[in-house]
């Protein structure tokens, strides 16, 4: 397993744990997130507080992971599955109400100098939609 392999493997467990200590301990202080509102926002107390953000909304789980790397271990992705609840309605979407979701999603991890430097979020947006408005 490459550094690139473990710090997303801890960067995610941390994640499942709601610990944000790790968290903080893995990232960069002027790390880049591009989340799945496609609004970019740099630092690490950004990155925080759209985390935060995020499962205040929806409680969330990812499991299944196969975490991947390039070549020369500065890039790692993990492939999941999210699987969650809804539980408070985010801006621009369904209303919640405790729906449930299982859904694949992928982080993309850049990595320097063995911690994060970007870190972005991809999912079907369209087949999440569906499945909050079930």
């Amino acid at each position: 397993m490459t550094d690139a392999q473990a710090i997303a493997g801890r960067f995610m467990q941390a994640l499942n744990e709601r610990d944000f200590e790790t968290i903080a301990e893995l990232i960069d202080e002027d790390v880049a997130l591009d989340p799945l509102t496609g609004q970019r926002t740099i630092g690490a107390l950004p990155l925080r507080m759209a985390i935060m953000s995020y499962f205040r909304h929806f409680d969330e789980q990812f499991a299944d992971m196969v975490i991947m790397h390039d070549a020369l271990g500065q890039r790692a992705a993990v492939d999941v599955t999210a699987r969650g609840h809804y539980r408070e309605t985010f801006p621009g979407m369904v209303e919640a109400s405790g729906q449930s979701y299982s859904i694949p999603s992928v982080f993309v991890f850049e990595i320097e100098g063995g911690v994060v430097t970007r870190l972005t979020h991809y999912r079907n947006q369209k087949l999440f939609e569906q499945q909050l408005n079930r």
